[in-house]
């Protein structure tokens, strides 16, 4: 595949709650990045219905990491592969798990150890648990036989794998090379434009690593795809332009 054949579009915007979704194009081989929560599966269907596209079109899905607003529709394309960090997938799942047993506030810190660093870090727990508990639902993931590990497998000529452990160990951003301009599909390395901007997600698994992915990503010229806000460029490296992309 020629590095300048693909072809970018957002499927559905980041927000504070919901994930951004991607899609990837070249020729006839689509790729979806990041599939969303199941009450966006409408919307996800929809998004692909605009574009001539239904879920059997789908060769590949690469999912950034595997919290529950990134990967909860993948179980609407059972035909195409799913890519993604293992270290990521055995990471999270561990985690719903250890919130689901009753001294959930103990087991947190093997995983979030900086949880109680934050300001009402034990309420702020409480909310996320009951939204992780209310969504997580393996069955969605997809079939274990789909799985190719990114740790293993490469991906597609022309799209980088950049790796970020501060949101979650092993979390993946993607770069599309060959532009211009060159795409940063960030997932949750870079959540929003705005550092202090709401999202309804986890703490950091390092603070001080997920500022580095965060400087990062920015220091990247090209078009940032945030995980949870609007597209932006970055029209040399440091220097963030004003007006956001449409």
């Amino acid at each position: 595949m020629e590095k300048s054949q693909w072809k970018v579009e957002v499927l559905l915007s980041g927000s504070w709650r919901g994930a951004t979704s991607v899609l990837l194009s070249h020729d006839q081989f689509r790729i979806v990045v990041d599939t969303g929560l199941p009450h966006e599966e409408h919307q996800l269907l929809s998004a692909l219905k605009k574009r001539g596209l239904q879920p059997g079109d789908i060769q590949m899905v690469v999912n950034t990491h595997y919290h529950v607003d990134h990967v909860m529709n993948n179980c609407l394309f059972p035909c195409s592969v799913i890519c993604g960090p293992q270290q990521s997938f055995e990471w999270c799942n561990a985690v719903y798990t250890a919130l689901r047993e009753p001294d959930w506030k103990q087991r947190i810190l093997e995983y979030y150890p900086e949880t109680y660093d934050y300001a009402s870090a034990e309420a702020n727990m409480e909310k996320l648990r009951k939204f992780a508990l209310r969504w997580w639902d393996v069955r969605r993931l997809g079939s274990a036989t789909q799985f190719r590990w990114t740790e293993t497998h490469a991906l597609p000529e022309g799209l980088e794998s950049l790796v970020t452990h501060g949101h979650v160990p092993a979390h993946l951003s993607l770069i599309v090379s060959g532009g211009p301009p060159r795409v940063v599909i960030a997932g949750d390395a870079l959540m929003t434009r705005d550092h202090n901007a709401q999202v309804l997600t986890m703490i950091p698994y390092s603070r001080q690593q997920a500022l580095r992915d965060r400087a990062r990503i920015l220091s990247l010229s090209g078009r940032i795809i945030p995980g949870h806000d609007d597209e932006f460029l970055v029209p040399e490296a440091g220097a963030v332009e004003s007006i956001r992309c449409t």
